[in-house]
């Protein structure tokens, strides 16, 4: 009795290690054989398989595109402004600012407050304190790619 169960312990730990004996054989699944294919058929099977490659594109790259042509819309981009007070000609990269984010003026450290539609730009040294705001006349106002250029020059 101790014999056979010494036998089916080592029979169970050659199964465990792959080395099934016996009765039970792998079993190889094998497909049928379709005889040798001409040149013809695989060229044609080949660019009957392109345009199906081609199709299944993901809209990956357009939905991306769409979201950047959307933000580049909504959010304001900067201005250069021309300004002046009595004679003292300046120019500045504006930007509008976000909700809940101040306009700013990059080469300054004062607070714009415009009026661009007035073409007047009020620039504070304290947002608290109206009296330190100083009023300019806005010259000229030129877009985004003028904006670019004179913060890369400059």
């Amino acid at each position: 009795m101790a014999n056979n169960l010494n036998k089916q312990k080592k029979q169970k730990k050659a199964q465990l290690l792959g080395q099934v004996k016996g009765k039970h054989k792998a079993r190889i699944k094998r497909t049928p054989h379709q005889g040798n294919l001409t040149f013809e058929k695989s060229a044609t099977e080949s660019t009957a398989q392109s345009p199906q490659v081609k199709a299944r594109k993901s809209p990956t790259k357009w939905i991306v595109l769409g979201v950047i042509m959307l933000i580049v819309l909504l959010f304001p981009k900067p201005k250069l402004i021309t300004y002046e007070k009595l004679g003292l000609v300046s120019q500045s990269v504006y930007w509008a600012g976000l909700p809940g984010i101040d306009p700013v003026l990059f080469d300054s450290h004062l607070h714009p407050r415009p009026a661009l539609d007035r073409d007047t730009l009020y620039l504070c040294a304290d947002l608290n304190n109206p009296e330190s705001c100083q009023k300019y006349q806005i010259i000229e106002q030129n877009g985004f790619i003028s904006a670019l250029k004179k913060l890369i020059l400059d």
